[in-house]
């Protein structure tokens, strides 16, 4: 697995509007790399090299009823150990990732945050960011 630790290191959500909101709720999600830099994490066999990626995951409501982010830290780790130098050159360069980098970095981090923000979401009474399945009763003719 590519990913070797996970923390966060902040979470805030906080409703904006008061009163009932009427129509269609729009949710969005925006993950975002805000730092990347040379990390290392002790195993029982010694230290192994990665990258710390910091990231700040917002969710936005749409009317804007309610916002949130979530703060954090995770360890990369490539398949292979010699594209470190070049995944954090370019990034140091020019505050970019490989496409199949972010994507693997994106998609762990939203598997870990989207528990989070469904409590969130419950606790303060807004509407979910993903649809909850539904059981429909259709009667027979």
């Amino acid at each position: 697995m590519p990913v070797l630790g996970f923390n966060i290191t902040k979470i805030e959500m906080g409703k904006e509007g008061v009163g009932t909101v009427s129509g269609q709720v729009e949710v969005r999600l925006s993950p975002r790399v805000t730092e990347m830099r040379l990390g290392e994490i002790r195993t029982p066999t010694g230290k192994m090299n990665g990258i710390e990626v910091l990231f700040r995951y917002e969710i936005e409501y749409n009317p804007r009823i309610a916002a949130g982010a979530i703060e954090g830290v995770i360890l990369y780790v490539p398949s292979q150990k010699d594209k470190i130098d070049e995944i954090l050159n370019l990034w140091e360069d020019e505050k970019k990732i490989e496409s199949l980098t972010f994507a693997e970095i994106v998609n762990f981090i939203t598997k870990e945050v989207s528990p989070l923000l469904m409590i969130m979401a419950k606790e303060m009474r807004l509407p979910y960011h993903v649809p909850i399945p539904r059981v429909e009763v259709k009667s027979q003719s």
